[in-house]
């Protein structure tokens, strides 16, 4: 039996476990609403896939308000947006703005917006165990590296992306396809410059593939089988990626320890292999991610699951806290797989319901980000950034006041967090 000796860190209203762009949302929206919150993140900045995964995209933003907008306003003043696609300058040399950003400005924003907010934040710190009663957590293992610490809060929120705090909890979880329970693939991304100034990079699958076969003639295998090549607001650099790593589950460090370094392999002998390419000879690596990206962790059990249905008839939600435009994006789940994304898979705008957001099984956690409830494929539809970001926003909202009005999350009115989420911008 180990012995472990924590320190006290104090009672707060509301522990958001993971500061990625989900977890800063909802550590923010709280701490607007009034809670004392603390913001527990396992690495030295904030905004998680976004920034340490190096996945500079925020992908279905359009119709999206609050913090995103917070966001947009600051980075596009600041000269640290463009779009994804097409010219990055217009005819008087002014930088166009768009849904890529700059991680740098990322990350400075998201400690500006916490410091305001009055958030406390922790860095290098991660939630090791929960000390639990009944169906509530009285109390979180912080393990840092400046020791352990105990956190006792009114209401936890899993933001982990993993959704490692929900299985603490004791919360049923999924992952992976209906029919061999492959999960979706990581992936690490590579920052990369020398390439051709005026080139605006790769807009569309065909392209993707043309790159790699490109690649392959001179003897370079990629194991995407495509390459997504993204011009960045420096207008000097380019996010590239390339990389698919299969059967990365969220309950076996081994398999994620592997795909990183398999990941860092194959990304080198690619960015080696690309000078070996007539026009890319000077291309180098600024720096690859400092963690893999993972589309696909837990995804827990809640008091209501988005399904193929829902995403496939548009359906629209009394508590709907966000809209989701984006259609489904399934990666190759194995080596020998289509490179077909959409999977047949023909969806109309919907709702995510703020249901989605309460686990089953305890009864003060909430969830925000990629673990809430959602099949795979509904999952593979709004995982990316806008949405996240706004489940965040909701989550954060309604976890102050029901720490305020002794109510459990399960039995709060998710139509009042809908209401904060139009008053502040959102489409419904």
């Amino acid at each position: 039996m180990f012995e472990i000796r924590t320190k006290e860190l104090g009672q707060y209203d509301v522990a958001v476990c993971g500061g990625g762009i989900a977890g800063v949302c909802a550590a923010v929206s709280a701490a607007r609403t009034g809670a004392r919150v603390i913001l527990v993140e396992k690495a030295g900045s904030l905004g998680g896939t976004l920034t340490e995964g190096f996945m500079p995209n925020i992908l279905d933003r359009d119709n999206k308000g609050g913090i995103v907008r917070e966001m947009f306003a600051f980075l596009d003043a600041h000269g640290m947006s463009c779009p994804r696609h097409g010219k990055r300058v217009d005819e008087n040399g002014r930088k166009r703005t768009g849904q890529l950003v700059d991680t740098e400005g990322v990350k400075y924003f998201f400690d500006k917006l916490c410091t305001e907010a009055g958030v406390e934040v922790l860095f290098h710190s991660q939630i090791a165990a929960l000390e639990t009663d009944g169906d509530r957590i009285t109390g979180a293992l912080v393990a840092t590296e400046c020791g352990n610490y105990t956190l006792r809060a009114s209401l936890y929120v899993d933001a982990t992306g993993s959704g490692i705090v929900a299985d603490f909890a004791g919360c049923a979880w999924e992952c992976g396809d209906p029919a061999e329970k492959r999960p979706s693939p990581a992936s690490l991304s590579v920052c990369a410059a020398g390439l051709d100034p005026d080139y605006d990079g790769v807009a569309g699958g065909d392209e993707k593939t043309a790159y790699a076969e490109k690649l392959r003639e001179h003897g370079v295998e990629v194991s995407a089988q495509q390459v997504t090549a993204i011009k960045l607001p420096s207008l000097r650099t380019w996010s590239l990626g390339l990389n698919f790593e299969y059967g990365v589950m969220p309950d076996d460090i081994r398999s994620l320890s592997g795909a990183v370094l398999g990941g860092r392999r194959e990304v080198f002998e690619a960015m080696e292999g690309h000078r070996r390419v007539p026009g890319c000879e000077g291309v180098y690596t600024v720096f690859t991610g400092s963690h893999i990206g993972i589309r696909e962790g837990r995804r827990v059990y809640g008091e209501y699951r988005l399904t193929d249905e829902d995403i496939l008839e548009g359906r629209k939600f009394e508590d709907g806290i966000c809209l989701v435009t984006f259609g489904v994006d399934v990666h190759k789940l194995k080596a020998d797989d289509t490179l077909d994304c959409g999977r047949g898979y023909r969806t109309k705008p919907y709702h995510i319901p703020y249901r989605c957001l309460v686990p089953k099984g305890c009864g003060n956690l909430m969830l925000a980000g990629r673990c809430i409830s959602g099949d795979f494929y509904p999952h593979a539809s709004y995982r990316v950034m806008g949405n996240m970001a706004a489940t965040g926003e909701a989550c954060g909202y309604a976890a102050a006041l029901c720490v305020r009005e002794g109510t459990a999350p399960r039995d709060f009115d998710g139509r009042r967090a809908r209401a904060f989420m139009a008053e502040r911008g959102y489409a419904l």
